[in-house]
């Protein structure tokens, strides 16, 4: 069994104006787990992530706390607590705090390869 307790979990933090943190929970760089990787972004109120793109790999979020936005290949859609997205490999998104609470969920990797870039901040 692999647990991971996300509050004890380090995280960058990335300045503004993209403000947020970034964590990664599982991957196989930390766990050894194979096929995903699993990350919590925390988006303060007011503020986004910047746009991207992914080209190997499908990315979705899992929202469990606060409300906003996000936008896939410019389609845009309403985030809240329960809400699971899907961006396919290339496709360009983006999300925003839209609330006045942090915007917290998690996101998924399939296959690994992004986080390793937040873990190589997590660990200078």
């Amino acid at each position: 069994m692999k647990l991971v307790r996300s509050w004890e979990v380090e995280g960058v933090k990335v300045k503004p104006p993209y403000e947020r943190v970034l964590k990664v929970l599982m991957s196989p760089d930390t766990h050894g787990v194979r096929g995903l990787s699993i990350g919590m972004v925390i988006i303060p109120p007011g503020s986004k992530s910047d746009k991207h793109s992914h080209e190997d790999n499908e990315e979705y979020w899992i929202v469990v706390d606060g409300r906003g936005e996000i936008e896939v290949d410019g389609e845009r859609a309403k985030l809240e607590p329960g809400v699971v997205v899907y961006a396919p490999p290339g496709a360009e998104h983006q999300l925003f705090n839209t609330s006045q609470e942090p915007l917290k969920a998690y996101y998924l990797f399939t296959p690994p390869g992004p986080e390793k870039e937040t873990l190589k901040r997590v660990r200078h």
